[in-house]
Formats: structure tokens, sequence, C-alpha cells
């Protein structure tokens, strides 16, 4: 333990000799109904072309889906309704979202002492957020929170959204409408509706379009993950959304993925392949991680979203492009988002009701 090892490939990324779960099944299945048809005396051709069709399902892509995910995704896209309705509303305090399910939270904002901070106390609230999660990471079941980063041209806003009957770490200061502001989509109502199109969600505030932060493993050390993505537009969002998970589920949780990815390693070395330096150092991070769960730390499930806010089409084109690009140059990749851009953008909202 005297060297973190830092950031990694996320868990529902692991792969098993280069492949994901879903890909190895895909092609087992169509390279057995290919070799059937072959060996077979009077040969049927749907199952040549349904095992060429399902190997072929299981070809990455250039954002890191499969072929068959990207079917699945249209599929999707093409059957259910383009119209979401949403709705919030505040009591006490207490802010309730429904949007694809429904969630209750209660909003605080950041207290800034302005944009250069020579006390450090952007790194005390740093370290009383992470004390605030190992402190939710004690109960039993798992506890949501997020943090959102609402730049506009008047100015920057920071609102941490936690459950309704949790306090917020010092700094902050209560204030749910904040949580409120986020639901641009309700506008001065309490109540609107999102149309989804392929690439983007239209709402009475004008148009939206939600990207997704899916590796961090390029940042160079010693650099901030998200600093640059918050100045690339002047009308986004940076969303911090973390399931933390309760305290016996989690030591559970941090033991299976060691114990997986060491059996799949005494394997794979068992069936004459070589160990990697990347498999080796994703074994001593999991083993890392638990130890530190085992101490008291919180295990966190982290999605990270960056929304982007325009009045027209074109100019989300415009800012997109730029915050894609910025979002390269700081080692960040995103996913697009295609034909789930009315879930995504649900999922985000603060209390998560999309989840």
């Amino acid at each position: 333990m005297s060297e973190r090892l830092g950031l990694g490939v996320a868990d529902g990324e692991s792969r098993w000799i280069g492949v994901r779960r879903h890909q190895a099944i895909l092609a087992i299945a169509g390279l057995g109904l290919v070799g059937e048809w072959v060996t077979q005396v009077h040969r049927v051709l749907i199952e040549l072309v349904l095992g060429a069709a399902l190997f072929s399902c299981a070809a990455p892509t250039n954002d890191g889906l499969t072929v068959g995910e990207r079917v699945r995704i249209a599929i999707e896209f093409g059957v259910r309704s383009r119209w979401t309705s949403i709705r919030a509303t505040i009591h006490h305090d207490v802010v309730t979202i429904v949007a694809h399910g429904d969630a209750t939270t209660r909003g605080f904002e950041l207290q800034h002492r302005g944009r250069l901070d020579l006390s450090g106390r952007d790194q005390q609230n740093a370290l009383a957020l992470e004390q605030f999660a190992d402190a939710l990471g004690a109960s039993d079941d798992t506890q949501h929170f997020s943090l959102h980063v609402r730049s506009s041209p008047n100015g920057v806003a920071t609102l941490l959204a936690v459950p309704a009957d949790v306090s917020a770490p010092s700094g902050w200061m209560e204030k749910s409408t904040l949580a409120m502001d986020a639901v641009s989509a309700c506008g001065d109502e309490n109540a609107g509706w999102l149309l989804e199109r392929w690439t983007y969600v239209r709402d009475v505030a004008g148009v939206t379009r939600v990207l997704r932060v899916r590796d961090f493993t390029a940042v160079p050390d010693g650099h901030v993950l998200l600093e640059r993505l918050q100045f690339a537009s002047p009308t986004l969002d940076v969303v911090v959304h973390v399931d933390v998970v309760g305290g016996v589920r989690a030591n559970r949780l941090a033991a299976r993925a060691v114990h997986r990815v060491g059996s799949d390693d005494v394997t794979t070395q068992a069936a004459g392949f070589r160990r990697t330096a990347q498999a080796a150092r994703t074994l001593e991070r999991l083993r890392q991680r638990e130890s530190l769960v085992v101490e008291g730390a919180a295990l966190m499930r982290i999605a990270v979203f960056v929304v982007i806010r325009a009045a027209s089409l074109r100019q989300l084109r415009r800012d997109v492009e730029v915050v894609t690009r910025t979002a390269i140059e700081s080692g960040l990749r995103c996913e697009p988002g295609l034909g789930r851009q009315s879930s995504w953008y649900c999922a985000q909202l603060p209390g998560a009701p999309g989840w």
C-alpha cells in the first residue's frame, strides 16, 4: 500500500482475454451455428445467416459499444414514445422529481469564496465530501448523492443533492431551489415535457445534449480530472453521481472482484497466456481497494455526465464539438449517448430519478 495505482478501468468494463462477457457469448454462439451449418449434410441457410449475424454483433465500435448493443439501442429508440413527462415539486425544502422514476432530495449550494482560493478551501471541501461518503458507507443500505457544477452567463453555482434525511457537510448552505433550477424542462411550472431525438432532447428552455464520461485512465498524473471540461462551454453542467454501497455489501463486492480477477489470471496463465502488465496492475488495484474498504473507506459507483444546453440546434452542435475536443485533449473519453438522450437526461437530474 506504499503506492496508490490511481484510476483504472471500471468494473463494468472488465474483460477476459480481451473481450467482454456478452461479446464472448455472441461470438461462441455465432461460431457454433456456423460450424453446425458447415458440418451438416442437409444445410439450412438460416443457420449460416443467424450465426454470421450473432458473430457480427460481437464486433466493437469506436465508442466502446458493440454492434449488438447499437442494434438494441436503435430498436428501443424506434419503439418507445418520443415524449417524456417530467414533474418537480418542493415541499419543506424537500424536492420531489418524477422522470422515468421518482426521487426525493435536498439541495445545498457551495459557499464560494472566489475563483482563486489561496486558503486551500477547495481541498478542504473535497476532503469533507470524502468523509461524507465514508459516513454514508457505514449504513447497510446504498445511498446516493450528486454534485452539479452549473455554468451559465451569470456565473457558476455548485449544487450538492443528498437524500432527504441526510445533512450536507460543512461549507454548504441549504438551497433546494437550486435543485429545482436543475430541472430546466419544467420551466417556471412544476411540470414539463421532453421531446427526444437521436442526438438531443428539446424542452421549453431550448435543446440539450447529454454526454457521459466513460474513461479517465488516460488523464496524466497530477492533472485535475474535470477542470478543463468545466470551461469548455459557458452553458453546461458537469454532474457527478455517486452510489455509496452499504458496508456489508461493499466488503462482499470488493472481495468478490479480487477473487474473480485473480481466478481469471490463474486460468489464463494455466492456458499458456502471458500475464500482461495491465492485468497485474488491475489485480493490485483491486487488492488495494479491498484493503481500503475493510478499513472503512466507502465503495462508490460513479457516473459523470456533461449536460450541454443551447438555444438553437446549430449552437448546440458547435458546443458539443468543442466539449468533445476538450475532453479528448484532457485524456477523457465521452460516450455520445446516441438514442439514449431522454434516459440520460433523467439519470443526471438531482436524486437520479432515471436510474
